[in-house]
């Protein structure tokens, strides 16, 4: 029945670290779309015109703004979803901040593949961006756990 429990328990989390993430890039994606000259309301419906507006449109002059900016929201996004999980998970937090990444790794892949109009370079740059960060996320709650809230054995030597 433990078992049963704690694989419950990591489904959730993995399905929360990836909410934040969403969560986090709409956000940034809305923002940083309004920010430079997309003033539509509706922006994942129109993903790809997004794209084309910012590579080929009138908005290419802010290619590089939108998409760094938008690297920069991924990755952040990443990281927070990786910290969710990792805390939200009993043991092996950085494997399943890993999870996290390479889920993104996959979502990603399918965006620059379905969705034509990137820039080589962000293409290049998303997929190591997504994974790292994610695991950073992960690495960081490791660590904090291991140095504060473990506990520590008693030696069994006496003297």
């Amino acid at each position: 029945m433990l078992k049963d429990k704690t694989v419950l328990r990591n489904v959730i989390a993995v399905l929360l670290g990836l909410s934040v993430v969403y969560l986090i890039v709409n956000l940034g994606i809305t923002l940083n779309a309004d920010r430079l000259g997309w003033y539509d309301d509706v922006v994942f419906p129109e993903w790809r015109h997004i794209i084309k507006y910012f590579t080929k449109g009138e908005g290419k002059i802010y290619q590089v703004d939108f998409f760094g900016l938008m690297l920069l929201t991924s990755g952040i996004a990443a990281l927070c979803g990786g910290i969710v999980t990792a805390i939200l998970v009993k043991r092996a937090k950085q494997a399943y901040a890993m999870l996290i990444g390479f889920i993104l790794l996959l979502v990603a892949f399918g965006d620059v593949i379905f969705t034509p109009n990137h820039p080589t370079w962000y293409e290049i740059a998303i997929c190591p961006v997504l994974f790292l960060f994610s695991w950073i996320g992960g690495l960081i709650i490791d660590i904090i756990y291991k140095k504060f809230f473990k506990k520590q054995k008693p030696s069994s030597q006496s003297y």
